[in-house]
């Protein structure tokens, strides 16, 4: 069974296509379209023409799902569409033209997502593993596996630009505000200090933005095939960013889409690496959409998926609703509280077949969810 899932991010909207079986799942491909919402805001609103460029770059990566035989495609936003106050209505025009219902992930399941997908570096010594979003931070100790226990902080390397600095790039005394700031955010959040991690493991594309500069800049190749920074060399990258000449050609030339959060980002890290002393850091080619297809599979984890053979909707609406909507949050933590039934397509396929369906939480019972027509209609379930 071949599976797609979309993340729609702060920055950037990108998919993986996978094929799952009983015993493994392989991600087959990938692909990024470059485009940030929150430049196509107004106020807190998303525009008419930011909504068409997210039609567009869903519509795109739809097609690329149905050319490999996917059967089931999630779509997931993270604080992309959590922070803007028009998400309700931007979801479901999203769906009527382009067939494919949002699941909006809280800031905890983003890092728990995170977490799944990484649970290898678990191995490593003292691993903590950290993602940079325009919008938020998602901070995991690799040690805890408590969803609870994973730190989701509400700024994001956009607020920084737009908070510190002036131009396209920091300065030093934008840097030194910037590193004051971040170190207060992480006292508030009780972040440990040294002693407490040994590896830092970095995920998600703008971390991956920030180590092909570094490696481009460092002249490193990775010939083992694992991506690893050294904390003195990157001191020297960051004092580059903040008053080279050049700085930006090196930008442009290995991650122009990110030109606006490299400067934040590596400010951040460098932060990051000295308040916990790490020893080694590395760079993860997986995150949110490979935990979060992981959890779906594992029945873990609810959601709204379009079949894309069937051309219906289906699952189970995710119990998590965007942040700004207050009194929506409040109704979804009364349902939580209820222990709704969740179930997956894999599960749903698996009680066909005879097996036992599992749910989570024992509580209410929810019938199988009708299928609809891509166009909004219901239809019979099979």
């Amino acid at each position: 069974m071949k599976y797609s899932v979309i993340d729609i991010s702060s920055s950037s909207i990108s998919l993986i296509v996978a094929e799952a079986d009983e015993r493994k799942t392989e991600i087959i491909f990938k692909d990024r379209a470059s485009i940030s919402l929150l430049h196509y805001l107004d106020g807190k609103t998303l525009t008419e023409r930011g909504i068409e460029k997210l039609i567009d770059a869903l519509k795109v990566m739809k097609d690329e799902s149905e050319k490999f035989g996917v059967k089931y495609c999630y779509v997931i936003s993270t604080a992309a569409l959590r922070v803007i106050e028009n998400c309700d209505e931007v979801s479901k025009i999203v769906t009527e033209r382009t067939g494919l219902p949002i699941n909006f992930i809280d800031g905890k399941t983003e890092a728990f997502c995170d977490y799944i997908a990484n649970l290898y570096y678990a191995s490593y010594e003292k691993a903590v593993l950290v993602d940079l979003g325009g919008k938020s931070l998602e901070i995991c100790d690799l040690i805890k596996g408590n969803k609870d226990d994973m730190v989701c902080l509400d700024f994001g390397l956009l607020d920084i630009h737009r908070k510190f600095i002036k131009k396209i790039q920091p300065n030093e005394k934008e840097a030194k505000d910037i590193k004051k700031y971040a170190n207060d955010k992480f006292d508030d959040a009780n972040l440990p200090k040294k002693e407490v991690f040994s590896t830092l493991v970095m995920v998600g594309a703008t971390n991956h933005a920030v180590y092909d500069i570094y490696a481009d800049y460092a002249d490193i190749r990775s010939d083992d095939g694992v991506k690893r920074i050294e904390y003195k060399k990157f001191k020297k990258l960051v004092e580059h960013l903040l008053g080279d000449a050049e700085r930006s050609t090196l930008i442009l030339n290995n991650a122009p889409e990110k030109l606006y959060l490299i400067g934040p980002a590596t400010i951040i890290l460098k932060t990051m690496f000295k308040r916990f002393g790490v020893r080694q850091i590395v760079v993860s080619d997986r995150g949110v959409k490979e935990g979060y297809l992981q959890l779906v599979l594992e029945g873990k984890e609810s959601g709204m998926y379009c079949d894309l053979q069937e051309n219906t909707l289906g699952g189970t609406p995710r119990e998590a609703t965007a942040e700004p909507a207050k009194q929506k949050k409040n109704k979804s933590e009364k349902k939580s509280k209820e222990g709704e039934t969740e179930k997956s397509p894999a599960k749903e396929e698996a009680k066909e077949e005879g097996c036992a369906e599992k749910t989570e939480e024992s509580g209410k019972k929810r019938g199988r969810p009708k299928k609809q027509a891509a166009d909004g209609s219901e239809t019979s379930s099979k």
